[in-house]
């Protein structure tokens, strides 16, 4: 899925696919892990929802390293560090593709 600029070339945003696809999958994850009616209702076998919690926390840990990275890249390259930071928190390695397509900025 291509990247699709923005108005500002800052921060590219990845094609929504990836967002629908990784955001969708991270939010029936979560309802799996805490809702016993909707883990039952599974036509297929699931690990135990203490698992599939272990798996949405294990989740969190990995965006959140990556929002890090992506911070620490759109620094050293003169990006703003917000928007990649909380783009790459919400859909993970599309942004981080991204970002790495980005030329650096000049220095101001």
């Amino acid at each position: 899925m291509r990247p699709v600029p923005l108005a500002r070339a800052d921060v590219v945003r990845p094609s929504w696919g990836w967002f629908a696809l990784l955001d969708g999958g991270i939010v029936v994850l979560t309802l799996l892990s805490v809702s016993a009616k909707a883990h039952a209702a599974s036509p297929v076998p699931l690990p135990p929802q203490r698992a599939l919690r272990a798996l949405l926390g294990a989740t969190a840990v990995i965006h959140t390293a990556e929002a890090l990275a992506a911070g620490g890249t759109a620094h050293r390259r003169g990006l703003p560090v917000r928007g990649w930071m909380l783009q790459t928190l919400t859909v993970g390695f599309p942004s981080l593709l991204a970002l790495r397509r980005v030329p650096a900025q000049p220095a101001a």
